[in-house]
C-alpha cells in the first residue's frame, strides 16, 4: 500500500520541502513500536478495574 505513494509522488516522496520526510519518519517509528504491550495493559486494566481502554493508534 505505501509503495503506491511513491508511484504518485515520485522522487519527491522523501523531500523536506513537502514534509514527506516527516511522514516517512513517523511511519517508521510507528511500525517499530510493539502494540502487544499496549494491548496487554488495556486487557489488564479491564480485568482489574472494569475500565474500557482509551482509543489510541494501538487499539
Amino acid at each position: 500500500m505505501t509503495n503506491r505513494i511513491f508511484e504518485v509522488t515520485g522522487t519527491r516522496a522523501t523531500a523536506t520541502k513537502y514534509g514527506f520526510d516527516r511522514y516517512w519518519r513517523d511511519l517508521r517509528t510507528f511500525t517499530l513500536h510493539d502494540p502487544v504491550d499496549y494491548k496487554l495493559r488495556a486487557i489488564g486494566d479491564w480485568v482489574l478495574n472494569k475500565q474500557l481502554p482509551v482509543i489510541t493508534q494501538y487499539s
